[in-house]
């Protein structure tokens, strides 16, 4: 762990509880910590998005119809690597690049987001349905990261599409969402389009 600390004149708000400020000494403290992560059954997915120009996005899929209360296949486009059905484990795929997604709602914790997202506040989610080409909706909705500009304009039916960070850095915001039809110079800074893709 790396502690930083800077020391806070006497004029700061933080002396003003104290009975005694002048015999005070507060300092602001900043941490950063290390640590390693798996991500375990979940790699799949984060090495999906972690293609840049090659990026792809994955789905699991539960083949085990006999084992369900209804006789289908599940489709989650949000990964899961068991299934919550039968709890047997669940087959990967990839979402083609003809897939399209929708909004379907929108989050009313605009400004939420992971620390991944902090340089990048006010950052948006936006609920995502997703359409196999052959018309399959798959079960889950997926949350996206949506600018605040574009999150302003949205309204439930627009069609989104995927964009990737060009330097990954193995982490959820390694895919943000724009409007389809949107331009390069108007992607998020730092993400480009994937091959398979097209926005």
């Amino acid at each position: 762990m790396t502690l930083e600390d800077r020391f806070l004149p006497p004029q700061d708000k933080s002396y003003k509880p104290s009975q005694n400020p002048d015999e005070r000494v507060i300092v602001e403290r900043r941490a950063s910590i290390t640590y390693k992560k798996s991500y375990g059954g979940m790699s799949p997915y984060f090495q999906g998005i972690m293609g840049g120009g090659a990026a792809v996005l994955c789905y699991t899929s539960c083949a085990n119809r006999e084992g369900h209360d209804e006789p289908r296949v599940i489709r989650y486009q949000v990964p899961r690597t068991d299934c919550p059905e039968c709890y047997e484990r669940t087959r990967w795929d990839t979402l083609p690049g003809a897939t399209r997604f929708f909004v379907e709602t929108k989050s009313t914790a605009v400004t939420l987001a992971g620390i991944s997202f902090l340089n990048r506040l006010p950052v948006t989610v936006a609920w995502i349905r997703a359409v196999l080409p052959d018309g399959t909706e798959l079960d889950t909705l997926a949350a996206g990261m949506v600018e605040i500009e574009d999150y302003d304009r949205l309204v439930r039916g627009d069609e989104l599409r995927p964009v990737f960070r060009q330097d990954p850095r193995a982490s959820a915001s390694d895919v943000m969402w724009v409007p389809r039809g949107t331009p390069g110079d108007r992607f998020p800074g730092g993400y480009i389009a994937s091959r398979h893709y097209p926005v």
